[in-house]
């Protein structure tokens, strides 16, 4: 029998674990450490007084089916919620007021004309730039470039400032000179390099979508499925499915790895309490650097490698209030901030529009987000001020002056990896490197994708080839 070993309880472990446990049919005993006292990882949903409230993520996006398709295979389907698409409107804080972002806008692109045009969220000049899109050389020299860079090229600078930086800011938390567009959006460039702009990719992509419509009707007759999801009582309910699938002497918290060593082709595997444990394979879940320290000393430059890929620190803060005394009417999903701005905050989800079950009657739920990659040493601050920063902060946008009924900080230090240019030149570097310790496995958010899905996804490749071998 097999002997596993998988370092970190986050998701990216969790599924490596759960799919060990229901793949392996008993060829595969696996063991999985977790140095922190619970498992889940950024997962983290807290019910206090009728509020649901997140830590990390708040839902998946289901595109990429991983995610969905676990909580089918673990029996949450009928606890399985989309988003209150009736109120899908996100603003942008602007020029001291929020701005609802433009109807039809695609993370960065217009979709629907007129409402664009109508805006006052972009000047004219600036819709007069991004126009000139349709009509530029496309760049096919097949070079990885940052988003800002390609946004700034096709769109303008106006468009980079108030709509794609700060939606960007909200999904990576990182730096939009930095971030790598062949990492996160590759349908961008996909839709340069084949429509020659991205305004004649979206109008050919809408006429492409009505014919099917027009062709195939409903196509399977099934209600669509919400973009993003959630679980009725918090994401939390995925990573506490997956613990109870597992078997509860394999999964163990408070036990932190300090030194792996190769032995053979095999692994020894030293706690802090000065245990050791022998394994067959190893599956390193952790940061990249956490990682980069645990195989340091048996392979420097593989270790030199995993620290190069940088992570930045970030907050949230969660609050509850009556809804009568709060005279915003809080129709959409939230708002963004553009750096431009100089605000202490990155964005505002309110959350009991964006999903139900999030608040209890006759109340609402905001969430505050703090730091990333310009604003790092803000997430590094004491919890009284976050706080106190996310209230002023509520109270000159919202005008919410308030006492909050319930309060929840999480504060996330380096837990965010940043796919700058170059990333997956990187990735493949790592694991071309990693390769050649035979069974060293690594999976997470730092490689191919930050999302639950892309880690789910993670834990179920290497499950399938640790079962091949």
């Amino acid at each position: 029998m097999k002997r596993v070993v998988i370092i970190g309880g986050g998701i990216a472990g969790l599924a490596t674990a759960y799919y060990l446990q229901t793949r392996g049919q008993g060829r595969v005993q696996y063991t999985l450490l977790e140095r922190a006292p619970a498992l889940g990882g950024k997962i983290v949903s807290a019910r206090e007084k009728g509020f649901v409230v997140e830590g990390g993520p708040d839902s998946f996006i289901t595109q990429k089916t991983h995610a969905l398709e676990l909580c089918r295979e673990l029996g949450l389907q009928n606890d399985l919620i989309g988003t209150n698409d009736a109120a899908r409107q996100v603003f942008v804080w602007s020029r001291g007021k929020l701005h609802p972002m433009p109807d039809g806008v695609m993370l960065i692109l217009p979709t629907k004309i007129t409402p664009f045009l109508k805006s006052p969220l972009i000047s004219w000049r600036g819709k007069m730039r991004m126009g000139m899109d349709a009509f530029l050389p496309a760049k096919r020299d097949g070079q990885d470039e940052s988003l800002a860079h390609f946004v700034r090229r096709r769109l303008g600078n106006e468009a980079l400032d108030k709509i794609a930086e700060p939606m960007i800011a909200g999904i990576y938390v990182a730096d939009a000179e930095s971030l790598s567009l062949s990492s996160t959006f590759p349908r961008f460039l996909d839709m340069e390099n084949k429509y020659g702009s991205l305004l004649r990719g979206v109008l050919a992509q809408k006429r492409a979508a009505a014919q099917t419509r027009s062709t195939n009707g409903n196509g399977n007759g099934k209600a669509p499925v919400s973009m993003f999801m959630t679980l009725r009582h918090g994401v939390q309910q995925l990573t506490e499915a997956l613990t109870a699938q597992c078997d509860a002497h394999a999964l163990r918290v408070n036990q932190r790895v300090v030194r792996v060593q190769r032995v053979g082709d095999a692994y020894a595997i030293w706690l802090d309490d000065g245990a050791r444990l022998d394994a067959d394979a190893v599956v390193f879940a952790t940061p990249s650097y956490v990682t980069a320290a645990l195989v340091r000393g048996f392979d420097s430059e593989l270790a030199a490698q995993l620290a190069r890929i940088r992570y930045v620190s970030t907050a949230t803060v969660s609050l509850g209030y009556k809804r009568g005394e709060v005279a915003h009417p809080l129709k959409g999903f939230g708002f963004v901030v553009p750096r431009s701005e100089h605000r202490k905050i990155l964005a505002c989800t309110w959350s009991s529009t964006k999903f139900n079950f999030r608040a209890p009657d006759e109340h609402v739920l905001l969430r505050v987000f703090i730091g990333g990659a310009h604003n790092e040493a803000l997430a590094e601050q004491d919890e009284a001020t976050l706080i106190q920063a996310a209230r002023d902060e509520l109270r000159a946008i919202l005008g919410i002056d308030a006492a909050p009924v319930i309060i929840q900080v999480y504060r996330w230090h380096k837990a965010n990896p940043q796919y700058e240019v170059g990333h997956q030149a990187r990735v493949a570097a790592i694991e071309q490197r990693a390769a050649q310790h035979k069974n060293l496995y690594l999976v997470g958010s730092a490689y191919h994708g930050v999302g639950i899905p892309d880690c789910i996804a993670d834990g179920a490749r290497v499950t399938q080839t640790i079962l091949n071998q």
